[in-house]
């Protein structure tokens, strides 16, 4: 999206910042990079992908969305997901019209200044879906591929439009999976969770776009990138993340039934216990609890502060960003085993996972 006023990044890695895909006139929104995951950097695995054939069916379901509102205007990218008018994008693409803001949304391959509004948002995950009206546009849904299905080194294709150029398809691999991405800004929390890396050219303006497979399937909604520090104006470096589309599909799915979206938690606050930490310590490696939620999950299976999270579910878990992972990779309602240690002891308890 690009904006009239924004935020100055907040974190470095390395040598690159990472940022939401939001070109902006005044700075650039921050996020930070946490890792996890594998990663790869050699070719695409497989077959070559018709990215033509790609781009002709995914391009009848893009849209590009403009804003304006007392947050500001600017521009981000979209898909439609169903005949009924609903399309999926970042909230941060659409946050400024919040309250009585425009949105209007042209079609790739279609009308051009169609009104939308608001169904619902989840700033927490930054995804939104929007609305016309189903007899505005003719609206061909995308279709829907599965981001569990994923292996590094495939490839796949961004469709978006970076710098406000419209209709843009690029290329590239999967370059790692089940990223944890911080994308809050100052007090609002929002977290890319099993977030896509991909080296596809992902640029500020393709925010909420969709990322596919070489069947051109929405498996992911294109959200942040890593830029060098200074160089809020220059293009992809090649390290890009996307949300994957089962956890963004279940999410537009509760915003369009009820306007609001729940997470799996157990009810806990934890820090992670780095190597540094453990050594000084004697602590394990792990999620250290230092609060436990009275009346959820963990503080009725007996969780208490000190006790440190070793594994959920049977996946380890060495940080605080792996056991959100493995949580959120739960549905509320669910019950999840956890190991953890406790005074140098070894201990599993069956916890039950709520929405939040």
């Amino acid at each position: 999206m690009r904006f009239s006023s924004g935020t100055r990044g907040r974190a470095v890695i390395g040598v690159a910042a990472l940022v939401l895909l939001a070109g902006v006139l005044g700075g650039i929104a921050g996020a930070l990079l946490r890792p996890g995951g594998s990663t790869a950097s050699g070719p695409a695995a497989g077959a070559p992908c018709d990215v033509p054939g790609v781009a002709a069916r995914v391009l009848p379901s893009l849209v590009t969305i403009t804003v304006q509102g007392l947050g500001g205007a600017g521009t981000g990218s979209g898909s439609v997901l169903d005949r009924d008018g609903n399309l999926l994008t970042n909230d941060h693409v659409i946050a400024a019209a919040a309250g009585n803001g425009v949105i209007t949304v042209d079609f790739a391959r279609g009308q051009a200044r169609v009104p939308a509004r608001i169904v619902g948002r989840d700033p927490a995950t930054d995804l939104a879906v929007i609305r016309v009206a189903p007899d505005a546009a003719q609206l061909t849904p995308i279709a829907v591929g599965e981001s569990a299905a994923l292996v590094v080194g495939q490839p796949v294709v961004a469709a978006g439009s970076p710098l406000g150029l419209t209709g843009t398809i690029t290329s590239g691999t999967v370059s790692a999976l089940n990223r944890y991405i911080d994308v809050g800004q100052g007090a609002a929390p929002a977290t890319l969770v099993n977030a896509v890396q991909t080296d596809a050219a992902i640029n500020p303006g393709n925010s909420g776009g969709p990322l596919t497979d070489c069947a051109g399937r929405q498996i992911g909604v294109s959200s942040a990138g890593a830029k060098t520090p200074g160089s809020e104006g220059g293009g992809s470096i090649g390290l890009n993340f996307a949300i994957p589309m089962d956890f963004a599909r279940s999410v537009a799915d509760q915003l369009i039934r009820t306007g609001r979206a729940t997470h799996p938690g157990i009810g806990v606050l934890a820090v992670t216990v780095t190597a540094e930490m453990a050594t000084a310590t004697g602590l394990v490696r792990g999620a250290l609890v230092q609060q436990v939620v009275p009346a959820l999950g963990a503080a009725q299976a007996g969780i208490r502060a000190g006790d440190v999270i070793t594994s959920v579910g049977g996946t380890p878990v060495n940080s605080v960003d792996q056991m959100l992972v493995a949580i959120r990779a739960r549905n509320p309602g669910e019950t999840v085993q956890l190991t953890y240690v406790r005074n140098g002891a070894q201990q599993s308890t069956n916890v039950a996972v709520s929405g939040t």
